[in-house]
């Protein structure tokens, strides 16, 4: 059902247009899900989706959530300079948070593998946001070096303990 619900606040027309560009992609894939959106400034748009199964909307590793997320900044930023870039996040049920945290906790575990075993460890494929996080999340940690490698999707970070010296390290 597309409605927009400003509660009392007014929207600017973009946010409108990627809040029905949300909408529709949400209606498409279950019936009777709503879209809200919960902040709004002049850096990025925040959209929670409600009345649904948040299960069909998140799917696997939250990849039919990323790709309505991608659709949405794809499809809104496509005409725009790097100036008035403008993000767009899709959430449902505070998902985002659980995996950011999910994944700080599993970088911090390898990272301790590492360290502990003293080879590197290759982590999960990742999309470049959750790679972000990981080297964000194990930058203060000066017994560790991360780095990425690999092509898209196919992208994935390693984490190298910082006593291994040379480039034939063992994975």
């Amino acid at each position: 059902m597309l409605h927009f619900e400003n509660d009392g606040i007014r929207y600017s027309e973009q946010d409108q247009k990627a809040w029905q560009i949300v909408s529709r992609i949400v209606e498409s894939i279950s019936a009777g899900a709503e879209v809200k959106i919960v902040t709004a400034d002049q850096g990025h748009t925040l959209f929670e989706i409600v009345k649904t199964d948040p299960g069909i909307i998140i799917g696997k590793h939250g990849h039919t959530l990323d790709a309505i997320q991608y659709i949405v900044n794809l499809i809104m930023n496509r005409r725009r300079g790097s100036e008035n870039y403008k993000n767009y996040i899709v959430d449902i049920d505070g998902y985002r948070k659980r995996r950011e945290e999910s994944l700080k906790r599993y970088a911090r575990e390898q990272a301790e593998l590492a360290k502990r075993k003293g080879y590197n460890i290759s982590l999960y494929y990742m999309n470049s946001m959750e790679r972000r996080l990981v080297h964000m999340a194990l930058q203060e940690d000066s017994d560790i070096i991360t780095f990425s490698e690999g092509r898209e999707p196919y992208r994935r970070i390693i984490i190298k303990p910082s006593s291994i010296k040379n480039e034939e390290d063992r994975l």
